[in-house]
């Protein structure tokens, strides 16, 4: 058991360094309603991009972060005038082959504030 709970912790901690954080920003445009369940967003501020992905546009997959979770966060800010920090993989962007997706800058999170 001693040994579960270390290798728990070691996999939480190495999830919580993939991912680099914006400043606090304000969501600015949304972009919901494909029917594989991923959406894009633009927010106010400097855009973070470790991977050096196509900066347009934030994506949010299935495959990468809970998209209706996040999305729900997006939308309270929106209208609320509220800010947000924007964690993105470090590591990916988002699904090639997916006309959308290509090249975006991945999204694994999202802090409201």
């Amino acid at each position: 058991m001693k040994y579960l709970g270390a290798l728990f912790l070691l996999l939480v901690s190495s999830s919580v360094v993939s991912a680099e954080w914006s400043q606090r920003v304000s969501v600015s445009e949304i972009i919901t309603g494909y029917k594989d369940g991923f959406i894009f967003f633009k927010t106010t501020g400097t855009i973070v991009n470790p991977s050096n992905c196509d900066n347009a546009y934030y994506s949010v997959e299935q495959d990468n972060a809970d998209v209706n979770s996040i999305l729900a966060v997006l939308l309270a800010a929106q209208k609320s005038n509220s800010y947000v920090k924007v964690g993105v993989d470090d590591n990916r962007c988002g699904t090639e082959g997916i006309e959308h997706l290509q090249g975006k800058i991945s999204v694994s999170r999202i802090i409201s504030y």
